[in-house]
């Protein structure tokens, strides 16, 4: 028995715009907002010092939680554009067969290709009234109905030689099987070779989630409680949209916790790299120490053209007096290096540990270091 994946570009697109596509855009957006906010002269962060770094962090959580919001938005927009049996005909999902035969009777009093104006064209009347009466005969058929409501109108086509619910369920059950089955053998494979790394529980989590809820949907003979009782309640009482059907609803779930699973992966590295965050001891080794060289060097680069434009402002009305204008800018750097470099946290940090290293070992009592 042939068996179709729901593995598309539907689940491999979002997954190159978290990974490549929003990173290469938040470069751009970037430099275009530095030109924009940051006046002509002014010195613009360069790249590596805490100020880009935090820059860059708070521009791609916006951009990662902008997409993440499209992302439920549009795959709810396609699911309310595209066709419905139960909205097609104009009845609730909990419709019975009196209910159905009714309705369906006005309709075919209203659309069948005898019944319409003489200006109607009668093949498009006609595709239109085979299309109503194939969404009928799809809510009469117990096992049709079962599988439409809780796997979608593909499944069908991809069981045509289905007939009973079991049938229906048995492939079902196979499609999850494969499909899960198939990113988990992809996950694997990454993560064995290095790759998507940063945020696997939250993939591997996301992935158990959606596999146990679709097996519940597909083996339970009812709708999900959250979606009986409350959702759908809640959904025709204020009219926002059509009740949910089951797939609708899972279509949507596991669109979301996917992409969340990708927006908490994403985020990690951006929390680990946060130049705000306290750096968790890690030990005296070499690399450890050309880190903090770097990053000291980083920020003294920064504060350094601060200073020089600060000094440039100050010292204007001293512009025909070098002496004084002398004078002024070693005594502005003075009170810069002793007020303000030595405040920050980074170098208070490089001053303690380098002195600690130089006190070790001096006997009790000793003054001043070794």
């Amino acid at each position: 028995m042939a068996v179709q994946t729901s593995i598309s570009w539907d689940t491999i697109g979002p997954f190159v715009v978290w990974q490549f596509l929003i990173p290469l855009a938040a470069g751009w957006v970037q430099t275009i907002l530095y030109s924009i906010f940051i006046r002509a002269g002014d010195p613009k962060p360069q790249p590596g010092s805490p100020r880009f770094i935090r820059h860059r962090r708070q521009l791609l959580i916006a951009i990662y939680a902008a997409y993440f919001a499209f992302t439920i938005y549009e795959v709810d927009f396609n699911l309310q554009r595209s066709s419905n049996a139960y909205n097609d005909l104009g009845v609730p999902t909990n419709v019975d067969d009196g209910g159905l035969q009714s309705r369906f009777r006005k309709l075919t009093m209203r659309f069948h290709p005898d019944k319409v104006a003489a200006n109607v064209d009668r093949d498009k009347a006609n595709d239109y009234y085979v299309h109503l009466k194939h969404a009928r005969d799809i809510v009469l058929d117990p096992a049709k109905r079962f599988a439409y409501d809780r796997f979608g109108p593909d499944i069908l086509d991809q069981c045509s030689h289905c007939l009973t619910i079991k049938d229906y369920t048995s492939h079902a059950l196979l499609v999850i099987l494969y499909t899960y089955g198939a990113v988990l053998i992809f996950l694997f494979g990454a993560n064995a070779l290095g790759f998507l790394t940063d945020g696997a529980y939250w993939r591997y989590l996301a992935i158990l989630a959606m596999a146990t809820y679709e097996v519940r949907t597909a083996l339970r003979p009812d709708y999900p409680t959250f979606l009986s009782n409350y959702l759908n309640p809640l959904l025709l009482s204020t009219r926002l949209r059509p009740a949910y059907l089951p797939f609708q609803l899972t279509t949507v779930l596991r669109k979301a916790a996917f992409s969340a699973a990708q927006f908490l992966g994403l985020l990690v590295p951006l929390w680990r790299d946060d130049p705000q965050q306290r750096a968790k001891p890690s030990g005296d080794s070499e690399d450890a120490r050309h880190k903090q060289v770097d990053r000291l060097d980083g920020m003294i680069k920064d504060t350094a053209a601060h200073a020089s434009r600060l000094l440039e402002m100050e010292s204007i009305p001293y512009r025909e007096n070098e002496k004084a204008k002398s004078e002024l800018r070693e005594a502005l750097k003075k009170y810069m290096v002793q007020n303000v470099v030595h405040q920050e946290r980074d170098v208070r940090n490089a001053f303690g540990q380098s002195m600690a290293r130089r006190r070790a070992g001096a006997p009790s009592g000793a003054r001043g270091t070794r």
